[in-house]
């Protein structure tokens, strides 16, 4: 099955007191990345939301904004260093009678200075908050899951087209191989000419061309891309991640077009080894997408 590695996915769940806002962006990546961007005191919930979310995704990099809206999501507690609150007192009272200052300290003066006055937020978080970050979670990869289905159907589409081209152009390879003897063989009776005239040992000849034909032949690479041809669409119906498994295949096709552009001389085959080198080439930049 073609999944996109793309997609976006939102989803909110609230009670009376909270809500929370999920929001799922994921993109290429060699394996599964998980970057979570939420308040800290949700930090200990990392673990079951990766779990939640390498069970629908296999590989991309995945990006989970979380957001809550609601009053008392976690305990607030004032604290305050005594000692160095007296001592700031004791400074602003000899300040006064040293430099004549007229007003008294002020409460404004004690509540301005966050080095003694602090006010901290405790780890415990409401146990209402939990299942809502779950639940909205789940709906949220299910929504991106979706989405990257949408696109890996119509990258689906864009490979069978691209399968069709290439084995159009095989075809073709496939038929002009009969006149490749025809061909070299015109090839090397012009050459001999030119060195030694019309009258030339015909056995030279044909020994020649043996020799010229064994190393040109195009026959085993033609059977193997094909084969790889089938193979990829056999691929692309399996039921699992199959991005990396077409990427290899890929490159054992064009391993195999190279070698057939290589051997043969004929303009018709070069033509279509330009044309499937070309074709193969949007497959790789499209296989990159692909889960």
């Amino acid at each position: 099955m073609v999944k996109s590695m793309t997609g976006f996915g939102r989803a909110s769940q609230e009670t009376a007191d909270f809500k929370v806002t999920v929001e799922l962006k994921a993109v290429n990546h060699r394996y599964l990345e998980c970057l979570f961007r939420m308040p800290r005191q949700f930090n200990f919930l990392e673990g079951s939301m990766k779990k939640m979310i390498a069970s629908v995704i296999r590989r991309g990099r995945v990006e989970c904004f979380f957001s809550v809206e609601g009053t008392h999501i976690a305990k607030q507690s004032l604290v305050v260093d005594w000692d160095l609150a007296d001592h700031y007192y004791r400074f602003l009272k000899k300040a006064k009678a040293r430099y004549s200052f007229e007003s008294e300290p002020t409460m404004q003066d004690f509540l301005t200075d966050a080095a003694y006055l602090e006010v901290k937020e405790a780890q415990e978080v409401s146990p209402e908050l939990e299942p809502l970050f779950l639940k909205a979670l789940e709906k949220a990869v299910k929504r991106l899951d979706d989405m990257r289905q949408t696109e890996g159907n119509e990258l689906a589409l864009h490979f069978k087209t691209h399968v069709t081209t290439l084995q159009q152009a095989l075809l073709v390879v496939e038929e002009e191989l009969p006149k490749n003897r025809l061909y070299f063989e015109e090839k090397l009776r012009s050459r001999l000419e030119q060195l030694a005239g019309t009258e030339f040992d015909q056995h030279l000849l044909f020994s020649e061309l043996a020799l010229l034909l064994e190393k040109a032949d195009i026959n085993e690479e033609i059977e193997r891309l094909g084969s790889h041809i089938k193979q990829f669409e056999s691929i692309l119906l399996k039921e699992e991640p199959i991005g990396r498994k077409l990427d290899f295949l890929i490159q054992e096709m064009n391993r195999e077009v190279n070698t057939i552009g290589s051997k043969a001389q004929m303009l018709t085959i070069t033509e279509k080894v330009v044309e499937m080198k070309t074709t193969l080439e949007k497959i790789r930049e499209q296989v990159q997408n692909v889960e």
